[in-house]
């Protein structure tokens, strides 16, 4: 699947595609153990697609965060987040973790 049609998905989605991926290449690495794998191209293509869905989950969970958070998309840093929301860097940071 493209990049751009997996951009079009929700986070759930993307993670289940990243589940059912993640099982299909332990499936794939069994199967090259035991030689019956017939096409071994795709553990590379396998393991790009997860990290290609990886990144986009972590692109989806940053803008979130950020959202949440009403946080400008440059040069936040955690003090100025803190001061803007009143809260101390540890309250901050307990924030940014439930919001993942």
């Amino acid at each position: 699947m493209k990049t751009k049609d997996l951009r079009e998905k929700s986070a759930p989605e993307l993670q289940e595609e990243l589940r059912a991926a993640s099982k299909e290449l332990v499936d794939l690495r069994i199967r090259k153990e035991t030689g019956q794998l017939e096409k071994p191209h795709m553990l590379k293509t396998l393991r790009k697609t997860i990290a290609t869905l990886q990144t986009l989950l972590a692109e989806k969970h940053q803008v979130s965060v950020k959202e949440q958070f009403d946080v400008p998309s440059q040069g936040m840093t955690l003090d100025k987040l803190a001061q803007a929301s009143n809260l101390t860097h540890r309250q901050t940071l307990r924030n940014l973790a439930k919001a993942s």
